[in-house]
Protein backbone atom coordinates (compact mmCIF):
# COMPACT_ATOMS: atom_id res chain seq x y z
CA UNK A 1 0.00 0.00 0.00
CA UNK A 2 2.95 2.43 0.85
CA UNK A 3 4.95 1.82 -2.66
CA UNK A 4 1.14 2.42 -4.32
CA UNK A 5 0.67 5.53 -2.74
CA UNK A 6 3.93 6.78 -3.53
CA UNK A 7 3.74 5.62 -6.92
CA UNK A 8 0.09 7.84 -7.01
CA UNK A 9 1.73 10.42 -5.55
CA UNK A 10 4.53 10.53 -7.94
CA UNK A 11 2.01 10.14 -11.02
CA UNK A 12 -0.20 13.21 -9.65
CA UNK A 13 3.12 15.49 -9.56
CA UNK A 14 3.94 14.80 -12.83
CA UNK A 15 0.41 14.77 -14.17
CA UNK A 16 0.29 19.03 -12.78
CA UNK A 17 3.81 19.17 -14.21
CA UNK A 18 2.96 18.36 -17.52
CA UNK A 19 -0.58 20.59 -16.98
CA UNK A 20 1.89 23.87 -15.94
CA UNK A 21 4.60 22.89 -18.73
CA UNK A 22 1.38 22.90 -21.61
CA UNK A 23 0.21 26.78 -19.87
CA UNK A 24 3.71 27.89 -20.46
CA UNK A 25 5.01 28.89 -24.10
CA UNK A 26 7.43 31.33 -25.52
CA UNK A 27 7.33 32.19 -28.98
CA UNK A 28 9.32 34.84 -31.47
CA UNK A 29 7.89 35.38 -34.61
CA UNK A 30 8.89 37.49 -37.83
CA UNK A 31 6.12 39.87 -40.06
CA UNK A 32 8.20 38.63 -42.63
CA UNK A 33 11.30 36.21 -43.35
CA UNK A 34 13.14 38.24 -46.35
CA UNK A 35 13.82 42.29 -46.18
CA UNK A 36 15.77 44.64 -48.45
CA UNK A 37 19.42 46.14 -46.94
CA UNK A 38 18.64 48.83 -44.96
CA UNK A 39 14.50 47.80 -44.65
CA UNK A 40 13.12 47.31 -41.27
CA UNK A 41 10.92 44.46 -40.10
CA UNK A 42 9.08 43.54 -37.19
CA UNK A 43 10.47 40.69 -34.27
CA UNK A 44 7.60 39.68 -31.90
CA UNK A 45 8.66 38.11 -28.17
CA UNK A 46 5.71 36.40 -26.32
CA UNK A 47 5.48 34.11 -23.41
CA UNK A 48 2.17 33.24 -21.35
CA UNK A 49 2.22 31.65 -18.42
CA UNK A 50 0.27 31.45 -15.11
CA UNK A 51 -0.29 34.63 -13.56
CA UNK A 52 1.33 34.09 -10.31
CA UNK A 53 4.74 33.17 -11.96
CA UNK A 54 7.78 35.21 -11.68
CA UNK A 55 9.56 36.15 -15.61
CA UNK A 56 12.65 37.32 -16.29
CA UNK A 57 12.57 38.89 -20.11
CA UNK A 58 15.28 38.17 -22.29
CA UNK A 59 17.82 40.67 -21.33
CA UNK A 60 18.42 42.30 -25.34
CA UNK A 61 20.91 44.89 -26.18
CA UNK A 62 21.39 47.01 -29.86
CA UNK A 63 21.92 44.00 -31.21
CA UNK A 64 20.59 40.63 -31.54
CA UNK A 65 23.85 39.41 -33.57
CA UNK A 66 26.55 41.55 -34.85
CA UNK A 67 24.43 41.79 -38.39
CA UNK A 68 21.07 42.14 -36.95
CA UNK A 69 19.83 45.80 -35.36
CA UNK A 70 17.58 46.23 -33.09
CA UNK A 71 16.53 49.85 -34.10
CA UNK A 72 13.63 50.50 -31.30
CA UNK A 73 11.57 48.29 -28.59
CA UNK A 74 8.11 48.63 -27.31
CA UNK A 75 6.90 48.32 -24.03
CA UNK A 76 6.19 44.68 -22.64
CA UNK A 77 2.34 44.50 -22.77
CA UNK A 78 0.40 41.90 -20.36
CA UNK A 79 -2.81 40.63 -20.92
CA UNK A 80 -4.77 38.20 -18.63
CA UNK A 81 -7.28 35.67 -19.41
CA UNK A 82 -10.91 35.94 -18.76
CA UNK A 83 -10.51 34.11 -14.78
CA UNK A 84 -7.05 36.05 -15.01
CA UNK A 85 -5.00 32.89 -14.29
CA UNK A 86 -2.76 32.94 -17.44
CA UNK A 87 -0.79 35.91 -18.09
CA UNK A 88 -0.02 36.88 -21.67
CA UNK A 89 3.06 39.09 -22.41
CA UNK A 90 4.15 40.60 -25.51
CA UNK A 91 7.20 42.73 -27.06
CA UNK A 92 7.76 44.18 -30.30
CA UNK A 93 11.19 45.02 -31.47
CA UNK A 94 12.35 46.43 -34.67
CA UNK A 95 14.89 45.48 -36.44
CA UNK A 96 16.78 45.71 -39.40
CA UNK A 97 20.35 44.75 -41.21
CA UNK A 98 22.74 46.37 -43.82
CA UNK A 99 24.47 43.15 -45.00
CA UNK A 100 23.38 41.07 -47.25
CA UNK A 101 22.47 37.47 -46.37
CA UNK A 102 21.01 34.88 -44.51
CA UNK A 103 21.07 35.05 -40.96
CA UNK A 104 20.00 33.27 -38.20
CA UNK A 105 18.31 34.44 -35.02
CA UNK A 106 19.26 32.67 -31.91
CA UNK A 107 16.23 31.16 -29.91
CA UNK A 108 15.19 33.73 -26.99
CA UNK A 109 15.23 32.17 -23.19
CA UNK A 110 12.59 32.98 -20.86
CA UNK A 111 13.04 32.12 -17.08
CA UNK A 112 10.55 31.58 -14.65
CA UNK A 113 9.36 30.60 -11.57
CA UNK A 114 6.65 28.65 -9.65
CA UNK A 115 5.03 30.64 -6.68
CA UNK A 116 6.89 29.00 -3.49
CA UNK A 117 9.82 27.37 -5.71
CA UNK A 118 12.76 28.47 -5.27
CA UNK A 119 14.18 26.87 -8.48
CA UNK A 120 14.93 28.54 -11.67
CA UNK A 121 12.48 27.22 -14.97
CA UNK A 122 13.04 28.43 -18.44
CA UNK A 123 11.51 28.03 -21.69
CA UNK A 124 13.28 29.15 -25.36
CA UNK A 125 11.54 30.31 -28.26
CA UNK A 126 12.19 28.35 -31.70
CA UNK A 127 15.19 29.83 -34.00
CA UNK A 128 14.38 32.16 -36.80
CA UNK A 129 16.11 32.47 -40.22
CA UNK A 130 15.98 36.04 -42.06
CA UNK A 131 17.48 36.93 -45.29
CA UNK A 132 18.45 40.02 -46.37
CA UNK A 133 18.60 40.95 -49.94
CA UNK A 134 20.18 43.54 -52.20
CA UNK A 135 18.75 45.28 -54.94
CA UNK A 136 19.65 43.29 -58.07
CA UNK A 137 21.53 44.86 -60.69
CA UNK A 138 21.45 44.91 -64.67
CA UNK A 139 24.46 44.85 -65.94
CA UNK A 140 23.31 45.40 -69.10
CA UNK A 141 22.15 48.84 -68.90
CA UNK A 142 24.19 51.28 -69.31
CA UNK A 143 25.88 52.93 -65.98
CA UNK A 144 24.39 56.43 -65.53
CA UNK A 145 25.26 59.75 -63.35
CA UNK A 146 24.57 59.41 -59.87
CA UNK A 147 21.04 61.51 -59.07
CA UNK A 148 21.65 64.85 -56.88
CA UNK A 149 21.01 65.00 -53.28
CA UNK A 150 16.50 65.69 -52.83
CA UNK A 151 16.41 69.51 -51.64
CA UNK A 152 14.17 69.44 -48.60
CA UNK A 153 12.17 71.91 -47.05
CA UNK A 154 13.87 74.57 -45.05
CA UNK A 155 12.09 73.74 -41.20
CA UNK A 156 11.45 76.43 -38.71
CA UNK A 157 14.23 75.23 -36.74
CA UNK A 158 16.54 76.39 -39.31
CA UNK A 159 15.37 79.27 -40.06
CA UNK A 160 14.50 80.72 -36.46
CA UNK A 161 18.33 81.71 -36.57
CA UNK A 162 18.10 83.86 -39.65
CA UNK A 163 15.04 85.88 -38.20
CA UNK A 164 16.21 86.73 -34.94
CA UNK A 165 19.84 88.24 -36.79
CA UNK A 166 17.19 90.14 -39.25
CA UNK A 167 14.98 91.05 -36.31
CA UNK A 168 18.36 92.43 -34.43
CA UNK A 169 19.86 94.07 -37.42
CA UNK A 170 16.29 96.36 -37.82
CA UNK A 171 16.63 97.24 -34.27
CA UNK A 172 19.39 98.21 -34.44
CA UNK A 173 19.36 99.97 -37.90
CA UNK A 174 16.03 102.09 -36.19
CA UNK A 175 17.45 103.25 -33.37
CA UNK A 176 20.99 104.31 -35.43
CA UNK A 177 18.31 106.26 -37.11
CA UNK A 178 16.14 107.61 -34.39
CA UNK A 179 19.64 108.50 -32.88
CA UNK A 180 20.43 110.57 -35.81
CA UNK A 181 17.58 112.22 -35.80
CA UNK A 182 17.44 113.37 -32.03
CA UNK A 183 20.79 114.62 -32.78
CA UNK A 184 19.75 116.79 -35.80
CA UNK A 185 16.95 118.05 -34.06
CA UNK A 186 18.96 119.04 -30.37
CA UNK A 187 16.62 116.69 -28.67
CA UNK A 188 17.01 114.50 -25.83
CA UNK A 189 17.37 110.89 -27.11
CA UNK A 190 14.89 109.58 -24.05
CA UNK A 191 12.39 111.72 -22.88
CA UNK A 192 11.74 111.99 -19.06
CA UNK A 193 7.94 111.20 -17.85
CA UNK A 194 5.67 114.25 -17.38
CA UNK A 195 5.27 115.38 -13.79
CA UNK A 196 1.90 114.95 -12.69
CA UNK A 197 -0.19 118.19 -12.83
CA UNK A 198 0.00 120.38 -9.47
CA UNK A 199 -3.88 121.33 -8.44
CA UNK A 200 -4.38 125.42 -9.32
CA UNK A 201 -4.11 125.78 -5.20
CA UNK A 202 -0.93 124.20 -5.14
CA UNK A 203 0.67 126.07 -7.73
CA UNK A 204 -1.15 129.69 -6.52
CA UNK A 205 0.17 129.35 -2.40
CA UNK A 206 4.22 128.65 -4.11
CA UNK A 207 4.23 131.67 -6.01
CA UNK A 208 2.71 133.66 -3.03
CA UNK A 209 5.49 131.92 -1.15
CA UNK A 210 8.03 132.85 -3.67
CA UNK A 211 6.35 136.51 -3.92
CA UNK A 212 6.80 136.75 -0.16
CA UNK A 213 10.78 135.73 -0.26
CA UNK A 214 11.60 138.20 -3.15
CA UNK A 215 10.52 140.70 -0.74
CA UNK A 216 9.64 143.42 -3.40
CA UNK A 217 8.01 146.15 -1.91
CA UNK A 218 10.85 146.10 0.94
CA UNK A 219 12.98 147.07 -2.00
CA UNK A 220 10.85 149.53 -2.94
CA UNK A 221 9.34 147.53 -6.66
CA UNK A 222 5.36 147.91 -5.17
CA UNK A 223 4.11 147.82 -8.63
CA UNK A 224 6.22 145.06 -9.43
CA UNK A 225 4.92 143.76 -6.18
CA UNK A 226 1.68 144.12 -6.56
CA UNK A 227 1.37 143.24 -10.46
CA UNK A 228 2.79 139.83 -9.55
CA UNK A 229 0.52 139.10 -6.74
CA UNK A 230 -2.80 140.08 -8.49
CA UNK A 231 -1.30 138.02 -11.75
CA UNK A 232 -1.19 134.70 -9.18
CA UNK A 233 -4.52 135.10 -8.01
CA UNK A 234 -5.36 135.60 -11.52
CA UNK A 235 -4.01 132.52 -12.66
CA UNK A 236 -5.52 130.76 -9.84
CA UNK A 237 -9.39 131.63 -10.41
CA UNK A 238 -9.11 131.08 -13.80
CA UNK A 239 -7.47 126.96 -13.31
CA UNK A 240 -10.07 127.04 -10.44
CA UNK A 241 -13.45 128.46 -11.38
CA UNK A 242 -12.74 128.41 -15.32
CA UNK A 243 -13.48 132.25 -15.24
CA UNK A 244 -10.88 134.00 -18.04
CA UNK A 245 -9.37 136.37 -15.01
CA UNK A 246 -6.84 137.33 -16.98
CA UNK A 247 -8.51 139.44 -19.24
CA UNK A 248 -11.15 140.72 -16.64
CA UNK A 249 -11.37 143.80 -14.48
CA UNK A 250 -11.78 143.99 -11.17
CA UNK A 251 -15.52 144.40 -11.01
CA UNK A 252 -15.56 141.85 -14.17
CA UNK A 253 -14.09 138.99 -11.77
CA UNK A 254 -15.89 140.05 -9.10
CA UNK A 255 -18.79 139.69 -10.72
CA UNK A 256 -17.78 136.59 -11.69
CA UNK A 257 -16.78 135.53 -8.57
CA UNK A 258 -19.90 136.75 -7.15
CA UNK A 259 -21.61 133.45 -8.73
CA UNK A 260 -19.78 131.11 -7.69
CA UNK A 261 -20.27 128.96 -3.98
CA UNK A 262 -17.33 131.25 -2.71
CA UNK A 263 -18.07 132.81 0.93
CA UNK A 264 -18.65 136.41 1.45
CA UNK A 265 -15.56 136.88 3.88
CA UNK A 266 -13.50 135.20 1.47
CA UNK A 267 -14.40 137.61 -1.57
CA UNK A 268 -14.06 140.55 0.36
CA UNK A 269 -10.55 139.30 0.68
CA UNK A 270 -10.16 138.99 -3.23
CA UNK A 271 -11.81 142.59 -3.26
CA UNK A 272 -9.55 144.17 -1.35
CA UNK A 273 -6.15 142.76 -2.85
CA UNK A 274 -7.26 143.62 -6.17
CA UNK A 275 -8.63 146.95 -5.69
CA UNK A 276 -5.78 147.93 -3.43
CA UNK A 277 -4.00 146.83 -6.56
CA UNK A 278 -5.12 148.76 -9.20
CA UNK A 279 -4.81 151.92 -6.66
CA UNK A 280 -0.95 151.03 -7.06
CA UNK A 281 -1.07 150.30 -10.78
CA UNK A 282 -3.25 152.82 -11.86
CA UNK A 283 -3.44 155.76 -9.42
CA UNK A 284 0.37 155.62 -8.29
CA UNK A 285 -0.90 155.09 -4.84
CA UNK A 286 1.32 154.08 -1.93
CA UNK A 287 0.29 152.18 0.28
CA UNK A 288 1.35 151.39 4.19
CA UNK A 289 3.82 148.47 4.79
CA UNK A 290 1.24 146.61 6.44
CA UNK A 291 -1.21 147.12 3.51
CA UNK A 292 1.33 145.16 1.35
CA UNK A 293 1.64 142.36 3.75
CA UNK A 294 -2.20 142.30 4.46
CA UNK A 295 -3.06 142.06 0.48
CA UNK A 296 -0.26 138.98 0.58
CA UNK A 297 -2.04 137.34 3.72
CA UNK A 298 -5.94 138.13 2.08
CA UNK A 299 -4.35 135.86 -1.42
CA UNK A 300 -3.78 133.15 0.99
CA UNK A 301 -6.55 133.28 2.94
CA UNK A 302 -8.91 133.40 -0.29
CA UNK A 303 -7.11 130.35 -2.11
CA UNK A 304 -6.97 128.57 1.35
CA UNK A 305 -11.01 129.04 2.15
CA UNK A 306 -11.49 127.70 -1.66
CA UNK A 307 -9.20 124.99 -1.43
CA UNK A 308 -12.07 122.34 -0.62
CA UNK A 309 -14.29 123.23 -3.46
CA UNK A 310 -11.52 121.38 -5.88
CA UNK A 311 -11.11 118.39 -3.18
Amino acid sequence: MKILSKIATLLILLFWQLVLTAQIEAGATLDTNSILVGDQTNLVLSFSCPADFSVAWPNLADTIISEIEIIEKSKIDTAYSENESLAYLRQTLKITSFDSGFYAIPPFRFNYRHPGDSGIHFKETDALLLEVTTIPVDTEQAIKDIKNPLEAPYTFREILPWIIIILIVLAVGYFVYYFLQKRKNAEPIFKASPKPKQPPHQIALDALENLRLKKLWQSNRIKEYHTELTDIIRIYISGRFNIHALEFTTDEIMEAIGNTATNEQAKEKLRQTLILADLVKFAKEQPLPLEHDASLNNAFDFIKETIHKDV
